[in-house]
């Protein structure tokens, strides 16, 4: 074999040799790609049902925030109105004093009578 030959072969071995890494190198980059592209979808699917999730959590949320805002008036007691009833009961319990007072004197005054 003369010197042609041999640059020749290893020219060959050599433009074979980068082939195959090139070859290997896309394979592998392109299988990387795929795998973290599948991933991206996967995250995005996930995120969506959790934000759908969400919403419909904010939907029942605001839901039970208006039954409470109608609710509040029938369950919840302002303090003038708490003032306002028991003075009313105040009211009520020294009348109904005032008549056990009139109902005592009168047995009292039938007893130094009778």
């Amino acid at each position: 074999m003369d010197i042609t030959q041999i640059t020749a072969v290893i020219g060959a071995a050599a433009s074979l040799l980068c082939t195959l890494v090139v070859g290997a190198l896309t394979y592998f980059i392109k299988k990387t790609l795929t795998s973290l592209e599948d991933a991206d979808k996967r995250n995005a699917a996930a995120i969506q049902a959790e934000a759908s999730k969400r919403e419909q959590e904010l939907k029942e949320l605001n839901g039970q925030l208006s039954d409470l805002k109608s609710d509040l008036p029938l369950v919840y007691t302002l303090r003038e109105d708490f003032i306002r009833s028991m003075n009313s009961v105040d009211h009520n319990i020294s009348g109904l004093d005032q008549k056990v007072d009139q109902i005592l004197r009168l047995i009292t005054s039938f007893g130094k009578e009778g």
